[in-house]
């Protein structure tokens, strides 16, 4: 693994808390640590709408190689048959709109779900467009 990307990896700091990161820190622990997850808790987190409504799950992680940031998240839109076009679609969704959520097993998002459904399909072979 590549000096920049696994820099990269080490200076990325989140400011979400999921049940997993929770349990897997002893009582003892104070909140501050709550402030910091792992990608590999990340991938595979539903995500949520302003409204509580399920969005989609994220499928993976982009980091910015300048600045060692995530730049955006991969998510697979839709949830079966509560998807109002009744498919799914890849989609990439910035962190910026991320939010803390009240499901510590969920991320939420603070635009509507619509927008996201409306998003162009992501192609790993634009990565850099995003």
């Amino acid at each position: 693994m590549n000096a920049l990307f696994t820099g990269s990896l080490a200076a990325l700091c989140l400011a979400f808390a999921t049940a997993a990161a929770q349990t897997e820190t002893p009582a003892t622990t104070t909140a501050a640590n709550d402030n910091y997850v792992q990608i590999s808790k990340i991938v595979g987190m539903k995500v949520k709408g302003p409204d509580g409504e399920e969005i989609g799950t994220i499928k993976d992680v982009v980091l910015d190689r300048n600045t060692g940031c995530m730049a955006y998240t991969v998510l697979s839109t839709g949830t079966g048959a509560t998807r109002v076009t009744g498919t799914t679609k890849t989609v990439a969704v910035p962190w910026s709109v991320y939010t803390t959520s009240s499901d510590p097993n969920a991320l939420a998002v603070r635009v509507e779900r619509e927008r996201i459904y409306e998003a162009p399909v992501f192609d790993y072979t634009r990565v850099d467009e995003y």
